[in-house]
């Protein structure tokens, strides 16, 4: 049987800022209690709450457009609490929220979370807009709150173990993305992982006619291709249904070559070429739950410094090469960033 959630109403938020004080002196004699977190959701994915429950986080109260659906969707994930609006999810007593809506509402919600003093959790790279990203993350460190994105590359075991072997495979040269997802959220996971193996993004382009390479196979055409500040040149071919965990990566360096295909790593060199396999992901959203340890780590340690993942800068730079790459698709040549 299910138990219908309380539809809580605004309260004096200065309430809400107390407990959150109480709460944190309380932490330190208790680092173990859970982290309070309300999650506000379109609806899109009924997986959510279950996720960050997972992750040791306490879903407290959840918002969606409508009073009735606060209701309806608190009640399908065993939320015990239901908002009536923003400001009643603002004035309750929480310590985080996730946001997994679309703007302009995202935007609101995230920088009102952390106008007040709220760690912020975007449930993934879609869903705030530049000036919001920039606002969230000044008043977010002035506050001395998280602010985290969820990115699957972030928690993709294969990206982790390339990122410590790059330094070995000498100067870089190239590299390769067959099969990437397509879409914005999909660029973002892919312009992600190329900063943290390549480095710094110089140009793109996303004009058929200025590509380095037409194709990287007969049916893998470049959609996008980018210039690193290591001196690799990074060509790309996404295609619909593309995904991290089947598309084929290949980075070259002098000394070495290394070739990505979901779980399975291998490596080519002077020493022949060695296999092996990655572990599987416990969860089928992965990004998300790493994000959301990295939350819980932040505020059990009292320390925002320890956030491991992709931030509001990180999508930043993100999203600021998806719009370079959209101004190379309509002008025509490489732009630079």
């Amino acid at each position: 049987m299910t138990t219908l959630p309380e539809l809580v109403p605004p309260r004096d938020p200065a309430l809400a800022v107390s407990w959150r004080e109480l709460r944190r002196v309380i932490r330190r004699r208790q680092p173990d209690l859970p982290l309070a977190m309300a999650l506000v959701t379109d609806g899109s994915d009924s997986t959510t709450a279950g996720v960050l429950r997972d992750a040791g986080v306490d879903v407290v109260g959840l918002l969606a457009p409508e009073p009735l659906e606060s209701l309806a969707w608190a009640a399908e994930a065993g939320v015990p609490r239901a908002y009536a609006d923003l400001l009643a999810l603002l004035s309750d007593d929480i310590e985080a929220v996730c946001v997994e809506t679309r703007p302009p509402g995202a935007d609101i919600v995230a920088r009102r979370a952390a106008e007040i003093g709220l760690h912020v959790l975007l449930a993934g790279p879609g869903g705030a807009e530049a000036e919001t990203l920039r606002a969230v993350a000044d008043l977010a460190e002035e506050g001395d709150v998280a602010h985290v994105v969820a990115l699957d590359g972030r928690a993709w075991p294969a990206a982790t173990h390339v990122a410590a072997t790059v330094p070995s495979l000498g100067r870089l040269t190239q590299m390769t993305v067959v099969g990437a997802p397509t879409g914005p959220s999909g660029r973002v996971e892919i312009v992600d992982l190329v900063i943290r193996w390549c480095g710094e993004i110089l140009a793109v382009c996303a004009d058929p006619a200025a590509m380095p390479a037409p194709t990287l196979t007969p049916d893998a055409p470049v959609t996008l291709a980018l210039l690193t500040a290591s001196g690799a040149t990074v060509l790309i071919n996404e295609r619909m249904g593309g995904d991290l965990g089947t598309a084929t990566i290949t980075v070259c360096g002098e000394e070495g070559r290394v070739v990505v295909q979901g779980r399975r790593v291998r490596r080519q060199d002077d020493a022949g070429v060695r296999d092996m396999l990655m572990p599987t992901s416990p969860t089928a959203r992965p990004g998300l739950m790493e994000a959301t340890y990295d939350v819980v780590r932040a505020t059990e340690l009292d320390d925002t410094r320890l956030v491991r993942g992709a931030t509001f800068h990180d999508l930043l730079a993100a999203n600021r090469l998806l719009a370079a790459a959209g101004t190379s698709h309509r002008r025509g040549g490489w732009v630079e960033l």
